[in-house]
Formats: structure tokens, C-alpha cells, sequence
């Protein structure tokens, strides 16, 4: 009897072990299955704060999910980029990312984060010239008549920037060095707040893009006036300002937005918000949204946006010598 009963139960085991054995492995988790937070490490009303706000009103037709902006601006990007860095590398984390903290303020001050060990770019919505604005009643009307009166007032005229080596105050380190003019700059928490600042009369310049909240507005209404642009030719949407070459500032400099994921953020994911988002920049509400800020879509990915970020962070670097400015890699 004990024989049997010994028996009856080794054959219970083996069985359960068989269909252990034998069970289908369980179903990966579906990607996504939740919401997507979306970080802008810069302030509100800036370019990076209103191109976040229309991928998420947009972006949740082409996932299958809901995506919501977080501000987190400060220490130049510092924050909200090291809260992206800190994230679980699960997709769904993402951070409208800036070329000033990625691939400029790296190569002279701590950031705490690599920009390439760190992250991933994943989708570049577009790339902006970047300009120098006034007030339109400023003394003033041209970079020539800014330049002399900056010199005279030994330091008084202020610029907004969008933070310490972020993109507007490497712009005006460059034209301080290049015409051997002081102008110093009072850091803010991005484009929005800088502008912002400039239009309430705080700062007398502010560095800004076409799609920085309300410069379209306020250059066709006469309130602002662009003293120039960082590109190789004048910007179709202001035909009559100089670029900085022809103003004798051999300045190129761009806005850009870069969707970023933590790394190892797997890459069946990256490419599903990948395909998701190229079908985002053809959407017309997404179009729409982009043509009230003056822009458009001109989306870049994979292998060739890695490519093009590792040349601009070189060429920054030469930018920071140029100017005199000690780097640190």
C-alpha cells in the first residue's frame, strides 16, 4: 500500500513538472500600457514648453496611450535632465531635450549626466536659427547701434539668457568676444522666462527662436525687433534682419528639440515611440499646432540624429575656445 501511495504521488509531481515545462512562456507586457510623461527641463512659455504640449495633445492617437507634460526647469536643464537620467528605463520617461544642456553647457560646466552615456535621442522635431531680441522702443535699431551703446554703458545693458553656457548666453559670449564688448547676462529658467524678463523691461535683450511664445507676435507688431540671426543665410519669417556674419560675428548657432529616453530604454520601445512619432509629424492638428509658433516638423531620427548632436557637441566645443572660455572636456 505504502508502495502505491509512493507511486500515486511521484506521478502527481512528474505531471505538475511536465506542464510546467510544457507551459506557454507568459505574454511580454504590452508597450505602452500606460500613460508617458514627458519632461521639459526648461521653463514655461519657451519653444521646448509649447512643442512638449503638442506632441502630448497629439502624440496619444499614434501609441495607443496619453502622454502629459512636466516642467522641471532649473539649473540650466540640470534638473529635469538628471530626473530623466534617474528614471526607469522603461519608455515611459521621455524629456523634450535641448542642444544648450545636452551638447553645449557639458563641455564647461558639471551637469551630472553624460549627454551620449546617458540618454538616447530618439526623435528631433525641428531645428531653429537662434536670434538676438530687443524691445522695439530701445534706443537702439540695429546690432551695430546695440553694440555701441553696450560699449558705452560699461556693463548696464543686461541680457536675459536661458541659462549659465545654455544656448543665448554661449550666443552672447561668442559677440562679447568677437567685438570686445561687456555684456553681461542674468540667467533664467529657460527661453520663456528670459522673454518674458526682456518684454517687462528687466534685461534689454533676451535670446530667442520663431517659436519662443510670442516673438512671432511681437516682431510683426513692432513690440520686438531681431538685432540677428546665428545661421548661414537670413530666416524666411524675417527677411530683413542680418544674419551675424554679415555683422561681422561668425556665430551659427540652433534651437533644436530632441525627444530623449533614459539608456537602456529597450529598443522594441524606442522604435515603437519612434514609428509613433514620424506619424505624429504628419498629423494636421500636430502641423497646425507647430504653424501658430511660425514652424514646422522636419523630424530627424536613428542613426543619423546621432550622428548629426555628436558633430554639433565637436563643434561647440570650438565655439568655447574661440570665445575664451575654459572647458572642461
Amino acid at each position: 500500500m505504502m508502495r502505491k501511495s509512493w507511486k500515486i504521488a511521484l506521478a502527481v509531481v512528474l505531471s505538475f513538472g511536465l506542464l510546467a515545462f510544457t507551459a506557454p512562456p507568459v505574454a511580454a507586457e504590452k508597450y505602452p500600457s500606460k500613460p508617458i510623461k514627458i519632461i521639459v527641463p526648461l521653463g514655461a512659455g519657451g519653444s521646448h514648453d509649447l512643442h512638449s504640449r503638442a506632441v502630448a495633445s497629439v502624440l496619444h492617437q499614434y501609441i495607443g496611450q496619453p502622454a502629459y507634460v512636466q516642467l522641471m526647469p532649473g539649473g540650466g536643464g540640470k534638473i529635469g535632465m538628471g530626473a530623466l537620467k534617474r528614471a526607469k528605463p522603461d519608455g515611459y520617461t521621455l524629456a523634450m531635450g535641448a542642444n544648450s544642456h545636452l551638447y553645449m553647457s557639458p563641455h564647461v560646466k558639471d551637469m551630472g549626466f553624460d549627454p551620449f552615456k546617458d540618454f538616447i535621442p530618439v526623435f528631433q522635431i525641428n531645428e531653429l536659427p537662434y536670434m538676438l531680441a530687443t524691445l522695439g522702443n530701445q534706443p537702439w535699431k540695429n546690432f551695430k547701434e546695440y553694440i555701441a551703446a553696450a560699449k558705452k554703458s560699461k556693463g548696464k545693458i543686461k541680457h536675459g539668457s536661458t541659462g549659465t553656457y545654455g544656448l543665448s548666453h554661449t550666443m552672447m559670449l561668442k559677440i562679447a568676444y568677437d567685438t570686445k564688448t561687456k555684456l553681461p547676462h542674468v540667467p533664467f529658467r529657460g527661453g520663456g522666462p528670459a522673454m518674458k524678463a526682456m518684454l517687462g523691461g528687466h534685461v534689454q535683450t533676451a535670446g530667442a527662436n520663431p517659436a519662443t511664445g510670442g516673438v512671432l507676435s511681437n516682431y510683426k507688431s513692432g513690440k520686438i525687433r531681431i538685432l540677428g540671426v546665428a545661421a548661414a543665410k537670413r530666416f524666411p519669417l524675417f527677411p530683413d534682419v542680418p544674419t551675424f556674419r554679415e555683422q561681422g560675428v561668425d556665430l551659427l548657432l540652433s534651437s533644436k528639440r530632441i525627444i530623449m529616453a533614459p539608456a537602456g530604454t529597450p529598443k522594441d520601445r524606442i522604435d515603437i515611440l519612434e514609428k509613433a512619432l514620424l506619424k505624429m509629424a504628419k498629423d494636421k492638428t500636430f502641423k497646425r499646432l507647430l504653424r501658430k509658433m511660425g514652424v514646422k516638423a522636419e523630424p530627424v531620427v536613428g542613426e543619423k540624429l546621432l550622428k548629426e548632436v555628436r558633430a554639433e557637441y565637436e563643434s561647440n566645443k570650438d565655439i568655447y575656445k574661440n570665445a575664451g572660455v575654459k572647458i572642461r572636456n
